[in-house]
């Protein structure tokens, strides 16, 4: 019987090529699509599910003033854990992550130092938490003795080549010599911790010169991101609903509600954007949702392709049913055959699928950086998915026309009347329903594209054109002034600055900071970065009132030091931005000469206190990117006793740079500073990197909304071309009787134009209220004009009526003769 099934479904196939031919190529699409989509979220949702017993692993993270999610936390947090919740705990582990540069004096390059932004020094009980492989080596010892190192299988390679690098050692700035004691295999690339050294929280002290057995008593420092495994009895969430509770214990009562401390799955850190100190990019779980259904709604469509062309098929399949009814078939054998075709093609559609997700998944990770694996061969549960999702898209494409076509009665199919009326209802309902799902991905493309175009474009309030950063170290920042002058001589280089923090990427110090008359209430925190004199003309942003910092002037005040090692400063210039004018209650005039204090502050205790008057106010620009609002800020001059350093050595070109001006900056750098990499990167291109995840979305986004349209416009065709033969008798008839082929195109195309246009006003007010929704999460945005609609509106009408105008030509311009002899 399945044999018999088989032949009729296979001769049905090759009789009625070009519906077959739709039919596969659609559903081939809309299964790659799908298969791509769902490898894409599975690997998404598959961050850190490696660790063993990923699901007792939880971070430590604080909600600040209700407002704000960060994800570190303060040293002290992990030592009043294991003192609160001990017998809860298996492990707690906290990680401090710094820059620093590195060389090994036996390796392939011991003379050059490399920056190194991934190095760790963490808690004993590491290596249990996270159960990162090793290659070579072993751990003994690195968590109890200082200077002790693992690296990793990259690096290993990066510093000795094909060399053991066990026994060896690797340099640190500061001239620290770290042991290595083993290699790591490379993290996962579904991890959301990206490293490449880590030794131990004993040898973080060692070099801060901070007592090896004692706690870290702040809640600021150092930075820690603070990981714990809770007990097997145990449940997480009663743990992390007490810590606020146990906070007062430990610090200021004010303090521990601003700052409140919980635990989040370690599954859940890649999903959830709103983190601020992330190590990497995360991608949002409504994003990844997003995807999910868009690929379950391509393959819908293309179900709704096959479903709306079998049932339209029904007339010209009449006689066979009929001479099999009355030959005695039933109802379940009819079904059984439709359901072989439906299986079928469906079988032949994932075939050509799967070689599709072969084809452009590479294409995909190169061009947007995304990574898709995709492995059929070994991954048993893909393969019983695949089959799960063939035997399912069968079902869902081929059991209502199983049904219908099945159940016709022999007298209603001798007279061959009511069929495709009764049935174009449908059809044209699916229509309106395909187009509206392809029209609200083309619309929302549309606005993620031109929110990504305005967000790389808009004017940050600076120019940031011919402007590169070069990370500095404190060696680089010892020989700062002598590197600044050097550079300033190079032919091309406008000038060259100091700064804490780059404009348009960092945000900032974020201290206290409040002045004499201050109501009770309103101390907040404020972004306060250090910049250089002259550092505002450089950046062509102008001052409202007031004026820079002077060099050889005294802006930098007087410092000293509180409880012998703690600084203050008096006397100290300040220049606010506009956005601090409505704090402070002042016009930008009455704000100059005004006082301020900018300080830290913890359990009473301070641990740095800057007073001095506003000098400057200058106009607002956008310290991070156009994702987030303008903040209040406070410049302090780069050159004060209290700083440390400066962070950043901004370099601004006369117009733009190029190889020969690259290439005299680094044998500069190398003259002044032998040994030390020259790192550098454009202000632009780190500006545009923030806006990476935006950039995939509305890729994507494109890219499937062509697909959808594509997918769309095949069953229009599909029907088009049935709809065609159907009526060639028809449009014969028409055409002898005087009908011009203008209006026998017309006839034939507004059959298929009016139930998009249907879809047109079902889609548009759902795509404004989602996109609407989704731009919400920026503080600066692309309006949604009516601009929107009319292009979205113009790009489905015009490729659906293109897709009917091919078919309808034919038919209108066919020989009437033919058509009439031939019915």
């Amino acid at each position: 019987m399945l044999k018999n099934y088989f032949k009729i479904a296979w001769r049905s196939l090759i009789r009625q090529r070009v519906f077959s031919l739709i039919n596969i190529f659609g559903l081939s699409m809309g299964l790659a699509c799908f298969l791509t989509l769902l490898a894409f979220v599975k690997f998404e949702k598959s961050y850190d599910s490696f660790h063993p017993e990923d699901d007792q692993v939880y971070r430590v993270v604080q909600n600040v003033k209700d407002d704000q999610q960060w994800a570190w936390v303060g040293g002290a947090v992990a030592p009043m854990l294991r003192n609160e919740f001990g017998e809860k705990l298996d492990e707690v582990v906290s990680i401090i992550k710094i820059s620093t540069y590195a060389k090994a004096p036996e390796g392939l390059y011991p003379e050059d130092r490399f920056r190194e932004d991934k190095f760790l020094f963490a808690d004993h009980g590491f290596d249990r938490l996270f159960g990162f492989e090793l290659v070579a080596g072993s751990w003994e010892g690195v968590f109890e003795t200082p200077y002790q190192l693992v690296i990793t299988e990259r690096i290993a390679k990066k510093y000795f080549g094909d060399q053991n690098p066990v026994g060896q050692v690797i340099s640190l700035t500061g001239d620290f010599d770290f042991e290595i004691r083993g290699v790591l295999k490379n993290p996962p690339s579904n991890s959301h911790m990206d490293f490449d050294f880590v030794s131990s929280i004993v040898s973080f002290k060692a070099t801060e010169n901070f007592p090896a057995t004692a706690d870290f008593g702040s809640f600021w420092w150092p930075q820690t991101y603070t990981y714990l495994k809770v007990n097997e009895n145990q449940v997480a969430s009663e743990i992390s609903r007490s810590i606020p509770q146990i906070n007062p214990k430990y610090r200021n009562e004010e303090e521990a509600k601003s700052y409140v401390h919980y635990l989040q799955p370690i599954g859940e850190v890649h999903t959830s954007p709103d983190f601020q100190g992330e190590w990497t990019p995360s991608m949002s779980s409504k994003t990844l949702w997003v995807f999910l259904s868009i690929g379950i709604f391509v393959l819908v469509l293309a179900c709704i392709n096959y479903v709306n062309l079998a049932t339209a098929r029904a007339i010209v399949r009449m006689k066979e049913i009929g001479i099999r009814k009355v030959n005695g078939a039933q109802k379940g054998q009819l079904v059984g055959q439709f359901l072989m075709e439906s299986i079928l093609i469906n079988g032949i559609s994932i075939f050509f699928g799967l070689i599709l997700v072969i084809l452009i998944t590479p294409l995909i990770e190169s061009a947007i950086a995304l990574t898709i694996p995709v492995d059929f061969i070994h991954d048993s549960k893909l393969q019983a998915l695949i089959i799960g999702i063939w035997l399912l898209s069968a079902l869902v494409s081929g059991i209502f026309p199983a049904f219908y076509l099945s159940s016709l009665k022999p007298e209603m199919i001798l007279k061959q009347s009511g069929i495709g009326i009764r049935k174009s209802g449908l059809r044209k309902s699916l229509v309106v329903f395909q187009f509206v799902i392809s029209t609200l991905l083309v619309f929302s493309a549309t606005v993620a594209y031109f929110q990504h175009d305005f967000m790389n474009n808009a004017s940050m309030g600076f120019e940031k054109e011919g402007l590169i950063s070069v990370k500095m170290g404190n060696l680089a920042t010892q020989n700062g002034e002598t590197l600044k002058q050097e550079i300033q001589n190079i032919s091309g280089i406008q000038n060259v600055k100091f700064v804490s923090d780059r404009p348009g990427v960092d945000t900032g110090w974020n201290p206290s900071v409040d002045y004499p008359e201050m109501q009770e209430g309103n101390n907040q925190a404020i972004n306060v970065q250090y910049v250089d004199f002259g550092f505002f003309e450089t950046m062509e942003i102008p001052m409202i009132s007031g004026r820079e910092f002077e060099e050889g002037s005294a802006d930098g005040g007087t410092s000293y030091l509180m409880r012998e090692q703690f600084p203050a400063l008096d006397n100290v210039a300040m220049i606010v931005n506009e956005a601090a004018l409505a704090w402070l209650g002042k016009s930008s005039e009455e704000a100059i000469g005004a006082p301020l204090r900018v300080y830290t502050e913890e359990n009473g205790q301070l641990f740095s206190n800057y007073k001095g008057n506003i000098v400057g106010v200058v106009k607002d620009y956008h310290t991070r990117d156009l994702r987030f609002a303008i903040a209040p800020t406070v410049y302090l001059p780069v050159k004060n006793p209290a700083f440390n350093g400066s962070q950043h050595m901004l370099i601004k070109a006369s117009s733009h740079f190029n190889a020969e001006m690259l290439e005299d900056l680094q044998a500069t750098w190398k003259t002044v500073i032998p040994g030390l990499p020259f790192d550098y990167s454009f202000i632009d291109e780190a500006i545009n990197l923030q806006y990476e995840q935006q950039q995939k979305t509305s890729s994507l986004l494109g890219g499937f909304a062509v697909l959808t349209l594509l997918i769309s416009c095949l069953g229009i065709l599909g029907l088009s071309i049935f709809t065609s033969e159907s009526k060639r008798k028809e449009i014969g008839i028409r055409k002898v009787l005087g009908a011009s082929v203008f209006g026998i195109i017309q006839k034939l195309s507004l059959e298929f134009l009016i139930p998009v246009g249907i879809a047109m006003l079902i889609a548009l007010p759902i795509g404004y209220y989602l996109m609407n929704e989704w731009l919400s999460q920026f503080a600066n945005k692309v309006q949604i004009s009516s601009w929107f609609y009319l292009g979205t509106a113009s790009i489905s009408l015009v490729i659906a009526w293109m897709t009917v105008l091919i078919q309808s030509w034919k038919s209108a311009t066919a020989n009437p003769v033919e058509s009439i002899k031939s019915e």
